[in-house]
């Protein structure tokens, strides 16, 4: 197994892919958004080399489906996998998407379920349920997207306003409402604590691991400077969030650390 390098964004660069691959028989696989800092990935450049190799590509767009437009024939993905709760669907339904012509083993056998990939009696309610809720986000996906966009500039000129010495981590080309910031000489699990006292929820870093508040391995790989990194923090808005409610989070963040 290969991992791909990313620059100081926390992009993959498609130059390294086209470098790297040298067996046909190679699967490649890329998050299409990262989840911690948010930067969107070039899928469709890669996937283009990967098939210029011979080899096949998949992308985990658990961090993008129902935030971003996503079409998999543009895109040229031969797989691609979501997960229902990431766009407000049940927990425990997600679906892979697998292009025409791609043969993969089954994950269980002995039924013919699932076109025979997953043998067992489908979760119809959670499907039905994700399926309408996927539909639901992409209707209103462009709407969606400027009210996000609006919350995460309410916080950044805030924040920009107070004086306060931080830094935004990750591309400008990112999923909406997504806020990863480094405040410097800070302590993110001190932040961390101090906003859950004003009952504001945030994180230090993948919002997979509330145990753990040490440096990620994505803000050491995209190379965050030492005197910022430790004051690391994530901000997550959905479409529900209010302007208030983004001005709260920005105040709270500026009465801690000043």
């Amino acid at each position: 197994m290969k991992y791909l390098s990313v620059n100081d964004k926390g992009e993959v660069q498609p130059s390294d892919l086209n470098e790297m691959l040298v067996d046909k028989r190679s699967l490649i696989s890329v998050m299409y958004a990262n989840n911690e800092i948010g930067t969107l990935e070039p899928i469709k450049d890669l996937a283009r080399i990967a098939h210029n190799h011979g080899a096949l590509f998949h992308t985990d767009a658990v961090q993008a489906v129902g935030h971003v437009p996503i079409n998999v024939h543009e895109l040229g993905v031969d797989m691609l996998s979501a997960s229902g709760h990431k766009f407000n669907a049940p927990k425990g339904i997600g679906f892979l998407y697998i292009k025409k012509g791609v043969n993969i083993k089954p994950l269980i056998d002995g039924g013919s379920q699932e076109n025979r990939y997953r043998a067992g009696t489908e979760n119809v309610a959670s499907i039905v349920a994700m399926a309408c809720v996927l539909k639901n986000n992409y209707n209103s996906m462009a709407e969606n997207i400027k009210h996000l966009n609006m919350l995460e500039n309410t916080v950044i000129m805030r924040l920009k306003s107070s004086g306060l010495d931080f830094i935004r981590n990750g591309s400008t080309n990112h999923i909406p409402g997504n806020i990863n910031i480094s405040f410097a000489g800070a302590d993110g699990e001190m932040i961390l604590h101090r906003m859950d006292l004003k009952k504001i929820c945030i994180s230090t870093g993948s919002a997979c691991d509330s145990v753990n508040t040490q440096i990620s391995h994505v803000i050491k790989v995209i190379a965050v400077p030492e005197e910022y990194a430790e004051g690391t923090v994530r901000i997550s808005f959905g479409k529900n969030n209010t302007e208030s409610e983004a001005e709260e989070v920005a105040d709270a963040l500026i009465d801690i650390l000043k």
